[in-house]
């Protein structure tokens, strides 16, 4: 994975507060796109969703996250979306 990008309000996702990991793919930079001075700054990204909504496992006491089935699809976001690097220890492949 590598970053935490806001997905959501504050209380949703319980224990992540509104956040997902996501895997950065790319970054844009696109000029004059509502007008001439205008900069819009874009991530592509691909979503882990959280397991059991965001509650902390009852045996490890952590939040756990695993790739989305529809994996292949890219999410574009705003860049301010991104809050900072993610730390996730990998429990299996597909997790």
């Amino acid at each position: 994975m590598g970053f935490w990008v806001r997905a959501g309000m504050e209380e949703m996702y319980c224990a992540l507060r509104g956040r997902l990991p996501a895997k950065l793919i790319a970054l844009f930079k696109l000029m004059g796109y509502r007008s001439q001075n205008s900069v819009c700054r874009l991530a592509r990204v691909q979503f882990a969703s959280a397991v059991n909504s965001g509650h902390l496992s009852d045996v490890h006491g952590l939040v756990t996250v695993q790739i989305k089935e529809d994996a292949s699809v890219l999410t574009l976001e705003d860049i301010e979306t991104i809050q900072g690097l993610a730390s996730l220890i990998p429990e299996a492949e597909w997790r």
